[in-house]
């Protein structure tokens, strides 16, 4: 083998293990990396609940969802359930204890609620009042639930 050939394998080589790490950091790494609560884009409510905080911290309303982003602070996670449900004139909209409710928990505290069940079924107007209720469950049916209500307008922003 002469130079060219073994500087031609070695960077064949090189190639190979940049494209390889490319692609176990875009198919693995990526997806072991947890989603991050976005910057809060409503003003912060904030109840003081039984040693406890819970925050709402976002909010957004489209045609065919409604997020909502809230923090939980001294509750622990092998103690308690979390649970949200959103309301609009006293009806309920969606539920994360339903099918079609996603609850995404970002971290120990940090969770973000896609409601998307009875949305594009209640024909919601553009500008919507909305009831977020945060539930915080005891594991120990003996104890009574933390319930935390959050009222926030929205106007549907457009996809």
């Amino acid at each position: 083998m002469n130079k060219k050939e073994k500087k031609f394998i070695i960077a064949m080589i090189v190639l190979a293990v940049v494209v390889l790490g490319a692609i176990w950091y875009l198919k693995v790494g990526y997806l072991l990396k947890k989603p991050e609560m976005p910057e809060a884009n409503i003003a912060i409510q904030t109840q003081m609940v039984d040693g406890g905080a819970i925050s709402l911290r976002n909010a957004d309303y489209t045609g065919n969802q409604i997020k909502v982003g809230y923090e939980v602070k001294g509750f622990g996670l092998t103690e308690y359930n979390i649970a949200c449900e959103l309301y609009h004139d006293g009806h309920l909209i969606s539920t994360s204890g339903s099918t079609g409710g996603g609850l995404i928990e970002l971290d120990e505290k940090h969770y973000y609620f896609i409601g998307y069940e009875n949305i594009t079924e209640m024909n919601l107007p553009e500008s919507i009042h909305l009831n977020v209720e945060i539930k915080v469950i005891p594991n120990d049916f003996r104890q009574k639930s933390i319930t935390s209500s959050f009222d926030v307008s929205l106007d549907k922003k457009v996809q």
